[in-house]
């Protein structure tokens, strides 16, 4: 008995913890466009929305703020590794990293109702089609699509069905946008080996033109997309003048969503337009 309370009067208290609870505050606007993808208000707006379900629930002074989680998942989210984001913050432990990623992506996903939508009104369908038509003279226009790699490291399962055509490990994801790059869906749950028309058919894009409220006007597509009634895709051989202008205005009009992905995967430099991450789920984003 003597021997215990002598061990345990022995016993070295724990350290504290000590972590920067307020870490995008500490960087620049530039820094944040760098390391977080976005500007340093847009986190702060982003930490105020996700405020109810990311307060801690303790007094302790060890509970991580809601600044921490959101860095700490912004982080991931930009590097895919858990040690980037726990360098990044002092001594936050995997798990805690983990549990901010988690609570910070469900906290987003609670609230994909308010801001997700693919708008099919006819108000939208008239704004739609000048707006391609400015473009480069196509009539009719709703949407433009295509598929983009998204690199990852090789899954544990299945790792062979994730080798793209370049022979890397990758998401296919395909992306839908109006004239405004605005995307308005997103199915980014296809591994890199499947083909643009393969994804085409597991999604409800075409629903949208085919279905009883469907809309008034044609998708554009490059040469992976199948030629429908209502997804246009280039011609292979043009060569009437006839067919050069179509090919032209094509090709011109479709360089839309080539740009919307180019603003979705830039680094370092300012977004003029909201993205959202999909975590194997199909997204409708407005």
């Amino acid at each position: 008995m003597g021997g215990g309370q002598h061990r345990a009067g022995e016993r070295r208290p724990y350290p504290q913890r000590v972590y920067r609870c307020h870490f995008f505050l500490e960087l620049s606007d530039e820094q944040c466009l760098r390391r977080l993808r976005f500007r340093k208000e847009v986190l702060w707006e982003l930490g105020n929305v996700l405020r109810q379900d990311l307060e801690p629930h303790t007094r302790l002074r060890t509970a991580l703020t809601i600044e921490t989680k959101v860095t700490t998942a912004l982080n991931f989210y930009v590097t895919g590794s858990f040690q980037s984001a726990t360098a990044d913050i002092a001594n936050i432990t995997l798990f805690s990293v983990h549990r901010s990623i988690r609570q910070v992506t469900d906290a987003l996903y609670r609230r994909r109702v308010d801001y997700i939508s693919f708008p099919k009104t006819r108000d939208k369908q008239v704004e739609r089609q000048p707006g391609f038509a400015h473009i480069a003279g196509f009539p009719r226009v709703q949407r433009a699509i295509d598929c983009t790699h998204v690199g990852l490291r090789a899954p544990h399962h299945h790792p062979e069905i994730f080798v793209n055509r370049k022979g890397s490990h990758s998401l296919n994801v395909q992306l839908v946008c109006d004239h405004q790059c605005r995307i308005l869906a997103v199915g980014a749950r296809y591994p890199g080996s499947s083909h643009e028309s393969f994804i085409l058919r597991q999604a409800s894009v075409p629903t949208v033109f085919t279905g009883p409220n469907q809309d008034c006007g044609w998708l554009l597509g490059d040469k992976g997309y199948p030629l429908s009634t209502w997804l246009l895709t280039p011609l292979r051989n043009p060569r009437t003048a006839t067919q050069h202008a179509y090919h032209d205005a094509h090709s011109g009009t479709r360089c839309i969503i080539e740009h919307c992905i180019g603003i979705l995967k830039q680094s370092g430099t300012s977004r003029e337009h909201n993205t959202e991450v999909s975590d194997g789920i199909e997204l409708r984003l407005h």
